[in-house]
C-alpha cells in the first residue's frame, strides 16, 4: 500500500520527533552535524525510497536491477506548517525515472522535458543562435 504522504501532499509530517527541541536556526549540514530533525526527515525519505516508491529507476542499490545505474541526489528541508506541525519537503535533482514531476516531491522551477515549456523554448532559441554563429 502506498504511503499517503507521498501521494497526497508535499508536506510530510515527522511523527517521531517527540521532545526534540526546534532550533532557531538549522546548522549548515556540509560543515556541522545535522540537526536531529534533519536526520529524521532524511531517514523517512530513505525508507520511502527503499520500500514504497513505485517509480522505475535503477539507483544501483540492487545487484540485479534492470537498466543503467543512475545515482540521484535527494534533499529534505525541515519546515513547520501553519498548524504548527513539524515536517519536511522532499526534492530530487534532475529527472527521476524519466520525469521531472513525482507526487510527494516539490516540483522543479521549470520542466526541462515539456516541449512547450520555458526550458525547451529557450533551448530552441539558443540552438538557432548557435547555428547562425556556425554559418
Amino acid at each position: 500500500m502506498p504511503n499517503p504522504k507521498f501521494t497526497d501532499t508535499l508536506f510530510h509530517p515527522l511523527h517521531k520527533q517527540n521532545k526534540t527541541v526546534i532550533p532557531r536556526l538549522f546548522t549548515f549540514p556540509f560543515y556541522y552535524e545535522p540537526h536531529t530533525l534533519s536526520i529524521l526527515a532524511a531517514k523517512d525519505l530513505q525508507n520511502y525510497l527503499e520500500h514504497e516508491a513505485n517509480f522505475n529507476h535503477n539507483f544501483g542499490l540492487k545487484p540485479n536491477a534492470e537498466g543503467l545505474v543512475i545515482g540521484k541526489m535527494f534533499g529534505v528541508m525541515v519546515v513547520e506548517n501553519e498548524a504548527g506541525t513539524i515536517g519536511y519537503l522532499a526534492a530530487f535533482s534532475g529527472k527521476l525515472a524519466e520525469s521531472n514531476l513525482h507526487k510527494g516531491f516539490v516540483p522543479t522551477v521549470y520542466d526541462t522535458l515539456n516541449p512547450e515549456g520555458f526550458y525547451k523554448i529557450g533551448e530552441q532559441e539558443l540552438n538557432a543562435i548557435n547555428e547562425k554563429i556556425e554559418v
